[in-house]
């Protein structure tokens, strides 16, 4: 993934560099990539597209398939299940029970240097422990146009992680945004953020 002894001396010559401090917001740039996920022993890879702030990630949990779409300018969240031709909702004052609402408001960050991944030049950053994002310190590797192509952390439940590969720039369909015609959302219902999330740990990188 990454040319190991090239991010050693960047992450040694980083360590010296003072913290300037950023708010992660999710990419203007569209772009369409596989994301891997990798948290709790288990391994979630899917298909992700991204433009204007809006997300779709396309996923199979369990032998389930699940579609996360989040339209971050109006502020929702939609979990669609296809073989289920159901959805639920999450909205901003949603969000903010279960905690999670920096996935719309963006999350502060530390930049933390430099370092190539896969190919592309990115800015690292250290989001750092909260009771508001579970005391999850994550490290994430984020574009000069803002995707975020990589993030490892460590929470209550042990290490996570988070890839993308085959990653495209380009415009994507504005329909990928949407629910399909004629599926109304049910409001999400306790219990569930953590499937609202797709599986990704608490991290502002959608």
């Amino acid at each position: 993934m990454r040319m190991v002894l090239f991010a050693a001396l960047f992450i040694c010559a980083a360590s010296a560099l003072p913290a300037r401090s950023a708010v992660l917001m999710p990419p203007e740039t569209g772009y369409s990539a596989t994301r891997i996920v990798k948290t709790g022993g288990n391994e979630i890879s899917g298909k992700v597209y991204s433009q204007g702030r809006n997300e779709r990630w396309e996923m199979s949990v369990q032998g389930m398939r699940q579609v996360s779409i989040l339209q971050h300018g109006a502020g929702r969240a939609f979990l669609y299940m296809p073989d289920m031709n159901m959805a639920m909702t999450m909205n901003t004052a949603d969000a903010e029970k279960y905690g999670v609402s920096d996935v719309f408001t963006g999350v502060e960050a530390e930049e933390a240097g430099t370092e190539i991944v896969d190919g592309e030049e990115t800015t690292r950053y250290r989001i750092p422990p909260t009771p508001k994002n579970g005391n999850t310190e994550t490290m994430v590797w984020i574009t000069d146009d803002g995707i975020p192509v990589k993030a490892e952390g460590e929470g209550s439940q042990g290490a996570f992680s988070m890839v993308l590969k085959d990653l495209k720039r380009g415009p994507q369909d504005a329909s990928l945004f949407r629910l399909p015609d004629g599926v109304t959302p049910m409001t999400m219902p306790a219990g569930l953020p953590g499937m609202m999330q797709g599986g990704l740990p608490a991290m502002p990188l959608r």
